[in-house]
């Protein structure tokens, strides 16, 4: 066959039309990397009424390669997206829609260059352009990752999606994320590592291509943390003055769980205890999309005293690859804080004392 560049080997299955109704049978075989088993029931009149089954699409694969499928390239290498080029591409929901259910079922697929195992979805759509996913799980970057929701595209220009998604011991070094001004699939964090579990729930606005809009979203995010290091983060340089003996190039903690907001393109980071080798500290504050942050953190008094000590005598240079214990506060004894405000971005930022006005700590 020339209509695919790829080769058609061992393909096999049946069809069937008769009064408007179509249906194929273990229709499948393989193309590239690609194996695969679709079935498919269809009505293709005018009257639902004569109807004789639902509409249903099912597909199995051992091994889906959609990129080779769809001959899917890339963008260049430190190339920018506009918004318009993500509204540029075609819109499933400029498609009629019907009242159909979808079953996938692919052990290993590869789409967009990620790779995901055991990717299982049961999914509906229906004739006002909504798209509900009753179930979808997949296995990736070394954690499960959970979902349902719905797409709401009765706007083509404004789509909508209302997830409810539960991830479980993601690897933070191998969780990549497309952001809406940027060609590249870029990591979530790259300071912050860790194996991430937790809740998230919200309303996203999507361009065309599914590329999420940040700006434009609403996000909870019920997260925890474990096996938790913070390296190479410039903005613990501001506080070096409160750690002279440890090393800030790399900061384990203890397990971190808290609630974030996203709204707008703001994050916003309540209150929380972090055990970590600098010791505990708390921290709060907000940070959008461009890395602008106006951070509050409280450093026990303790540390502030042996600084000044050892400003007084002297201290040792810190080890880079000093591995530093992780210190608990110890909630039975009383506390004070010295309050700080760590404000600008990572790469230019300003460190004051104040206190963070929306909490009533001291």
């Amino acid at each position: 066959m020339k209509v695919h560049p790829l080769r058609f080997e061992k393909f096999k299955g049946r069809m069937h039309y008769e009064d408007e109704h179509l249906i194929v049978e273990n229709l499948g075989g393989k193309l590239g990397n690609s194996e695969f088993t679709a079935n498919l029931n269809y009505y293709l009149g005018p009257d639902s009424i004569i109807r004789k089954r639902d509409n249903h699409f099912s597909l199995t694969a051992p091994r889906l390669d959609f990129d080779e499928l769809f001959n899917y390239n890339p963008p260049p290498a430190n190339s920018t997206t506009k918004p318009e080029d993500h509204e540029a591409v075609f819109n499933i929901y400029d498609v009629p829609f019907s009242d159909m259910s979808f079953d996938f079922d692919i052990k290993h697929l590869n789409y967009h260059r990620y790779l995901l195992d055991d990717f299982f979805v049961k999914a509906r759509t229906t004739k006002n352009h909504y798209i509900y996913l009753d179930t979808m799980s997949m296995a990736a970057a070394g954690g499960k990752i959970h979902m349902k929701g719905y797409f709401n595209g009765t706007d083509r220009n404004k789509i909508y999606l209302n997830p409810i998604m539960t991830v479980e011991n993601i690897d933070l070094d191998k969780l990549l994320f497309k952001f809406e001004n940027f060609g590249q699939d870029h990591l979530v964090s790259e300071n912050l590592h860790g194996k991430l579990s937790g809740k998230i729930t919200g309303k996203v606005h999507m361009h065309a291509d599914l590329v999420p809009i940040i700006d434009d979203s609403e996000l909870h995010l019920d997260l925890k943390v474990i096996q938790g290091r913070l390296e190479q983060y410039s903005a613990l340089d501001a506080m070096s003055d409160f750690f002279k003996d440890k090393n800030l190039n790399r900061v384990r903690f203890d397990t971190l769980s808290n609630s974030l907001d996203l709204n707008k393109g703001v994050l916003s980071i309540p209150s929380m205890t972090i055990n970590s080798t600098l010791g505990f500290i708390e921290i709060s504050g907000k940070q959008d999309m461009n890395l602008n942050m106006e951070y509050y953190v409280r450093v026990p008094w303790k540390l502030v005293t042996q600084v000044a000590a050892q400003k007084l005598f002297g201290s040792k240079e810190v080890d880079p690859d000093k591995e530093d214990e992780i210190q608990y506060r110890d909630d039975t004894k009383k506390q004070r804080f010295v309050n700080i405000k760590i404000t600008g971005t990572p790469d230019d930022y300003k460190i004051s004392l104040a206190k963070d006005k929306s909490t009533n700590k001291k």
